[in-house]
């Protein structure tokens, strides 16, 4: 869906380079903590940003800050796995090159392991707004305020070190012209039978390897009762649960899915619903904007609707959350500044502004706003989505190596080159090793 390189792309460098940056702890702290800020206000701030659709939005609205305040907001872009790289070696050095980073939520284990981001809430005096749905604070803590810590981080107190500008959370699409919202996984299937026809699929699945088949999966993987971890950090992907939810996705739904759903990825996906031929799947808000919703590429505009994860056999829906935050690098001398414009950046008639760009909001406020509904037709979902409290990926800086076992396996099972329970007995297997080795109970 955009030039550049993917998570996808990403997650097997990081599973290779991780183990690289072991000692930076040690070395920011022998660079000191660059917490220092000038006397008088910096003339500009530098952003280190994702190029895409992620950061256009932002683009377009620091010319108001800048006058405002007179304080330039340069955004410096980088590829996805580029950033990640970029940040590393700035953190790693205590570069001064960035005030401010924007940062993959995943990311968090590491950049919090690492030590660093300066604290928003001790530094600068962030609390939390009600209007803001408690997990998009608690998922730019570290270390995460619930769910298993990494052995390393526990008794470690737990600061805010990046804020949400980009409140990405998976839901679901579906035909409202055809049909009710389906209430559960039994009713999507269900559906998906009723529907599916020559050249129209009853259900879409995002299965090409690693990321995307990994993303496309947890949400159904988590409402059947299944997980990666629990929350001592053992492996779950070889339980009865998690090997039925595999079973519902990789067979049953697959009888109505899109021919080679192992190659599908995210814009695939989309194409399909905008050009009239698939019923339903899980969609991301970039791909509602960018695909389902432009009237230059939908055929079906005002024929889709929105919800979030529909519930599982565990009686819950859980979405999963895909948000890029704003953090201020350990070597930024203009910390306050830095934190001055994330605090603009949140402001309701500031965010409003970014909304009309194209952004992503996060006060529930706006996205429940009746005015805003017919032009942003998922904000409600995403909204109810904020409200179910939707996960996040296992809060390990483990992850990049986890991700790419799993979404090997879960491909392969996409494929029929593995069945649901060997694909996970695999991965299960490969990941108990990653995790023992890097210190996590086996």
């Amino acid at each position: 869906m955009k030039n550049r390189l993917t998570r996808r792309d990403f997650v097997i460098q990081a599973a290779i380079t991780g183990a690289s940056f072991s000692s930076l702890p040690a070395i920011l702290a022998a660079c000191g903590t660059g917490t220092a800020t000038p006397s008088s206000k910096p003339s500009k701030l530098v952003v280190a940003a994702v190029q895409g659709n992620e950061d256009g939005p932002l683009k377009k609205v620091v010319g108001n800050y800048k006058s405002q305040t007179g304080i330039e907001v340069q955004v410096v872009e980088f590829p996805y796995a580029d950033l990640f790289t970029k940040l590393v070696t700035t953190f790693q050095a205590n570069d001064s090159s960035f005030d401010l980073c924007m940062m993959d939520d995943p990311w968090m284990p590491k950049f919090g392991t690492m030590g660093a981001l300066q604290p928003l809430d001790s530094n600068f005096g962030f609390t939390r707004d009600s209007d803001i749905p408690t997990v998009v604070y608690d998922v730019g803590t570290w270390p995460p305020p619930h769910g298993p810590v990494p052995p390393s981080e526990q008794g470690k107190s737990p600061h805010l070190y990046g804020i949400t500008i980009v409140g990405n959370v998976e839901m679901f699409m579906y035909r409202s012209d055809k049909s009710a919202a389906p209430a559960s996984w039994d009713e999507v299937l269900s559906n998906a039978a009723k529907y599916n026809a020559a050249s129209f699929y009853g259900y879409v699945i995002r299965g090409k390897a690693t990321n995307p088949v990994s993303s496309d999966s947890l949400p159904i993987l988590w409402s059947f009762g299944g997980n990666i971890f629990d929350d001592t950090w053992k492996v779950q992907l070889d339980s009865s649960d998690s090997i039925t939810a595999v079973d519902f996705l990789t067979r049953k739904l697959k009888k109505y899915a899109e021919p080679g759903p192992e190659n599908t990825d995210a814009a695939d996906r989309s194409r399909l619903m905008a050009i009239g031929q698939a019923y339903q799947s899980t969609v991301w808000p970039g791909e509602i904007t960018g695909i389902v919703e432009d009237p230059s590429v939908s055929q079906v505009k005002g024929k889709v609707a929105y919800i979030p994860i529909p519930q599982g056999p565990s009686g819950k829906g859980l979405g999963m959350m895909g948000n890029w935050l704003l953090g201020i690098p350990k070597g930024s001398k203009n910390g306050a500044a830095a934190a001055d414009f994330i605090k603009w950046m949140l402001k309701t008639d500031n965010m409003r502004n970014y909304v009309a760009q194209g952004g992503i909001p996060i006060r529930n406020s706006i996205l429940n706003d009746a005015s805003l509904a017919s032009a942003n037709p998922y904000f409600k979902a995403l909204a109810a989505s904020f409200a179910a409290v939707p996960n996040w990926r296992p809060r390990t800086d483990q992850w990049g190596a986890v991700e790419t076992s799993y979404g090997t396996a879960m491909n392969a099972a996409v494929a029929g080159q593995l069945t649901p329970q060997a694909a996970m007995q695999k991965a299960a297997s490969e990941i108990r090793t990653v995790m023992k080795n890097a210190g996590y109970p086996s």
